[in-house]
């Protein structure tokens, strides 16, 4: 039995419909990597024999359709503004999973109030329970829609450069996270590494300074090197695991699904039942004592 199968297996409850396993990947930070990790890992899950749902939850700016190179006519916006359902929306991609497209250029949905936030949660928890996975591709920053989709993952995985500019921004969605939502678990990748010694060194970092002003953990999942094929498999518009699975951008994302699939087993395991989709905690100001992330890293 592989990871997949008993990922599923933990899940099953003695033959109940099986509650998907919610993986958000999140940056402070724009122009990071997150999307085509995101991508990526939908296709590694997916090769692995896991039913899969990937959710472009950048709403108003979404471009995970680019990257995989599939033709979308509507998106979470015909759920939201019209008669559509998710199903009638979810896109078969050409890698064995599906992809929930949002919109681009589009500020209605942007605009939503909390009490139409928190419907629009519900509702995605509905249309995802046939899922084994799920995987958020979040706007970057603190925006709300940001924290609602961050809030109702199992797993908060931040990405980051290695430079101090974007290791500041994660950390204040980390502190963001930490202090509004009450989240007290984050995992963190960092892309384009030079060495993975400047990944530990970046991961430190962030860590140095969480444990002097939070009190959260901050599990690390390595780092992902610099590598050309990335950039060419973006503009040919196919994910690079597919497209040059050997590359060692792939691989090392390879080593990152491992382990994001073990901790979703040992999490199952211990919290069967215990679902977080549609979880929108009430929000409360940081307070004026919530310091610049720029000036504590």
């Amino acid at each position: 039995m592989d990871q997949a199968d008993r990922l599923r297996a933990i899940a099953s409850n003695d033959g109940a419909k099986s509650e998907p396993r919610i993986i958000s990947i999140t940056s402070g930070k724009g122009g990071v990597g997150k999307t085509n990790i995101a991508a990526n890992l939908a296709c590694i899950f997916s090769k692995r024999g896991m039913k899969v749902l990937l959710i472009d939850a950048d709403l108003g700016l979404a471009n995970a359709n680019l990257i995989l190179g599939c033709r979308v006519t509507k998106s979470i916006d015909d759920v939201l503004f019209s008669n559509s359902s998710f199903a009638d929306v979810f896109v078969k991609s050409n890698y064995g999973f599906d992809l929930l497209p949002s919109s681009s250029g589009m500020r209605k949905i942007l605009e939503l109030d909390q009490f139409a936030q928190r419907a629009m949660m519900d509702r995605l928890a509905g249309a995802m329970v046939d899922y084994d996975v799920v995987l958020y591709d979040t706007a970057p920053g603190i925006g709300t829609h940001v924290l609602n989709f961050n809030a109702s993952a199992h797993e908060i995985v931040v990405i980051a450069h290695p430079e101090p500019t974007a290791l500041a921004d994660a950390y204040a969605l980390i502190k963001v996270m930490a202090i509004e939502r009450k989240e007290k678990r984050f995992k963190f990748l960092v892309n384009r590494a030079q060495t993975q010694q400047e990944g530990l060194v970046a991961f430190a970092k962030l860590t140095d300074v969480s444990n002097e002003f939070l009190n959260i953990s901050i599990d690390y999942l390595g780092a992902l090197p610099e590598d050309p094929s990335v950039l060419a498999a973006v503009r040919s518009q196919k994910p690079v695991t597919k497209s040059a699975p050997r590359a060692v951008f792939s691989m090392a994302l390879e080593r990152v699904a491992d382990k994001l699939l073990a901790c979703s087993m040992d999490i199952l395991g211990k919290n069967k039942g215990q679902g977080r989709a549609g979880l929108i905690p009430a929000t409360g100001g940081v307070g004026h004592e919530f310091r610049s992330a720029h000036q504590e890293i």
